[in-house]
């Protein structure tokens, strides 16, 4: 979705300097399209991220629950003999 006004961008600066507009606008569609790459490339990348840090998550809270519930339990008195 953020990469759409980069694409319109380019779009339009591609085809006036393609009309005869001014060499700079050249320099705008290459700028636009890195920018627009930048952002398709790293929108399913940083998914990716956000995924396995949510599982480290999940686990550190799942081992302090365990720790929790292993020090709360009563503990079995040591047999004298």
């Amino acid at each position: 979705m953020l990469a759409l006004p980069y694409v319109l961008i380019v779009s339009i600066c591609s085809s006036s300097a393609a009309d005869g507009g001014p060499g700079w606008l050249h320099l705008v569609v290459l700028w636009a399209c890195w920018n627009a790459l930048k952002f398709i490339l790293m929108g399913p990348v940083s998914v990716v991220l956000l995924i396995r840090a949510r599982l480290r998550e999940s686990a550190i809270r799942r081992h302090q629950r365990h720790d929790s519930l292993v020090e709360a339990s009563p503990r079995e008195p040591a047999l004298h003999v």
